[in-house]
């Protein structure tokens, strides 16, 4: 049987517990703790570095919980509460189960709490001596933590072997990027090299050009000459051998001009551009390029044999381009698709497989097609957009740099043009561009 003095004793306790609660979960005024609290109360809070000793710290943490939350609402929710008074009914236990909830302008946040508090009676009042609040780790079945640590471990272990893949992985692509950029400026020395070559030989090719011309007109000369005179066995021989010599004397200029037309576009491409747009005659640039890549393929390491057909349309008329510009455009698809259809040849293709170029173009409205046709082995759809990043390339080690058709693509972009690409696998891979046809300026 509980007497009346026990039932008050347990009164003071409660009340006396509950001014300290309400105070820390800032209910009440924080001075209202000197009357339930001991000068020397001594606990800990939920973090690291709350660890109090006196009467003044548990105030000022109080101070500082209530200035962190003074613009959000504060509420705790009491889910188990018990009690217990030691021998003598001087001193007592208290253990406090609930959750609390922040709710500031940024969001909310929900947790659980729990406070163990001693409480002694002095001078007939009770006063608080002790406290630790907690918050319970979110993991079951796991009194040390361990499992919790290994979880733990595993997840970071997994993040350091996927960080180290992504390490080897940029590791690659620096060597990949250190290879492609020697490999660009081998190049650029070979286009000064270029340059110097053409240099010299154009002198000599104008004098072929020039003295062949000038040759013709003399045979010319003779052989009206030799119509002059009395028609005779030796007249006739030296008409035939003037016309053989006037034949010999039009292919050496034919190829001569072709030979100087090669050294003006390789002049061309080592000075870089004009930037200016300029009126093109744009199925001869496109033969002429075309024609340089095939040759220059065909010279190269590993030819083969490629058909290459034209459709081209006579009303495009003239179209402003960038003539240097492109022309490196016409010698990158080219390259790619003669690369493309060898490919397929060392693939050990059908016997019957013959490596074919189409090339096509066309008015539609304002605007230009020319279209690029190989029956080569064709692009997966996955990396057909990838084709014109910076240094992307199918190619094995060095053989390519990943910048041909990235620049062609910015070409395109400088002209207000599009290039796309259409392809089968196994079949065919189509190049389109789309040009305006008006000045772009």
């Amino acid at each position: 049987m509980t007497s009346k003095g026990d039932t008050k004793i347990e009164s003071e306790l409660d009340k006396a517990y509950e001014t300290f609660l309400k105070v820390g979960f800032m209910e009440m005024d924080v001075e209202l703790l000197d009357e339930v609290i001991t000068p020397n109360i001594f606990g800990f809070g939920t973090t690291i570095d709350e660890k109090i000793n006196n009467a003044d710290e548990i105030k000022a943490l109080i101070k500082k919980q209530i200035k962190e939350g003074e613009n959000g609402k504060f509420s705790y929710d009491r889910l188990q509460h018990r009690k217990h008074l030691l021998a003598g009914g001087h001193s007592a236990i208290m253990v406090e189960e609930g959750e609390i909830k922040i709710e500031m302008p940024e969001g909310s946040i929900q947790f659980p709490f729990r406070v163990s508090t001693i409480l002694d009676q002095i001078d007939g009042k009770w006063k608080v001596v002790h406290w630790h609040g907690s918050t319970p780790v979110m993991s079951e079945d796991d009194t040390y933590h361990i499992n919790d640590w290994k979880k733990k471990n595993d997840e970071l272990q997994a993040k350091v072997v996927e960080k180290t893949a992504e390490l080897a992985a940029s590791l690659d692509e620096l060597k990949a990027t250190q290879t492609q950029l020697i490999v660009q400026e081998k190049l650029a020395a070979l286009g000064q090299l270029a340059a110097g070559i053409a240099h010299e030989i154009k002198n000599p090719m104008n004098f072929i050009n020039n003295f062949s011309e000038l040759n013709l007109e003399y045979v010319e000369e003779i052989t009206e000459m030799v119509d002059e005179l009395e028609k005779c066995d030796s007249t006739e021989e030296i008409k035939e051998v003037l016309n053989d010599m006037a034949d010999n004397l039009k292919k050496i200029h034919q190829h001569g001009t072709r030979a100087d037309s090669i050294v003006k576009s390789m002049l061309l491409h080592s000075r870089g551009g004009s930037g200016q747009l300029e009126p093109t005659d744009l199925n001869e640039l496109v033969s002429e390029y075309v024609n340089l890549a095939f040759h220059g393929m065909r010279a190269g390491k590993n030819p083969i044999n490629v058909k290459i057909d034209y459709d081209f349309d006579d009303a495009i008329g003239m179209v402003p381009v960038f003539p240097e510009d492109f022309s490196r455009v016409v010698l990158n698809l080219c390259k790619n698709a003669f690369d493309a259809m060898r490919g397929k040849v060392e693939a050990g293709s059908n016997g019957d497989y013959l490596p074919a170029l189409h090339i096509t173009t066309a008015k539609e409205g304002d605007n230009v097609k020319i279209i690029f046709k190989d029956n080569g082995p064709g692009i997966p759809d996955g990396i057909q957009q990838k084709l014109f990043e910076p240094f992307f390339t199918t190619k094995k080690g060095t053989e390519g740099t990943g910048l041909g058709l990235s620049i062609t693509h910015d070409i395109i972009k400088n002209h207000k043009g599009q290039i796309v690409i259409e392809s089968e696998l196994g079949a065919h891979t189509r190049f389109i561009i789309d040009l305006p046809i008006t000045n772009q300026n």
